[in-house]
């Protein structure tokens, strides 16, 4: 095998668990929106190739915790990782984002992550050079939330 390939097997490898992380979130939004629709979870289950069962599941997750169901910036790495996003709109979304900052449940023994949790904590999904940009161009909105 050549080296010429190694690139390009290193970034289609990377992509395999990004592309598996998204048809989840994909699907999950499917089953929302069809059960909201009024589909029976048979019906869902004959369209997606599952067993009702399992949507029974990805339904109930999608009614308690309704936020799964929301775009957020996970989504949107996961969407560069795969190439369904170039990285000038991926960093345009992801700068422009109304970011939440985690904070502590009432007892202050439960952290509750927010949206800018998701850029601390994206792994490869992110570069290093594109982190500081993001912590730059977002370090008023976190100082004003006390997290800078």
């Amino acid at each position: 095998m050549s080296v010429a390939f190694e690139p390009e097997i290193e970034r289609r490898l990377r992509a395999v668990p990004a592309r598996n992380e998204l048809a989840k979130i994909l699907k999950l939004r499917a089953v929302h929106d069809a059960v909201e629709a009024g589909w029976t979870q048979r019906r869902i289950a004959d369209e997606i190739g599952v067993e009702q069962p399992e949507v029974s599941r990805l339904a109930k997750t999608a009614r308690l915790t309704p936020q799964v169901c929301e775009r957020n910036p996970r989504e949107v790495l996961l969407e560069y990782a795969v190439g369904m996003l170039d990285h000038a709109a991926m960093m345009r979304e992801l700068e422009n984002w109304d970011y939440t900052f985690g904070t502590t449940d009432p007892t202050g023994e439960v952290y509750l992550p927010g949206t800018w949790d998701q850029i601390e904590r994206a792994g490869d999904l992110l570069s290093d050079e594109d982190y500081r940009h993001l912590l730059q161009v977002t370090a008023a909105r976190r100082e004003a939330a006390g997290r800078a």
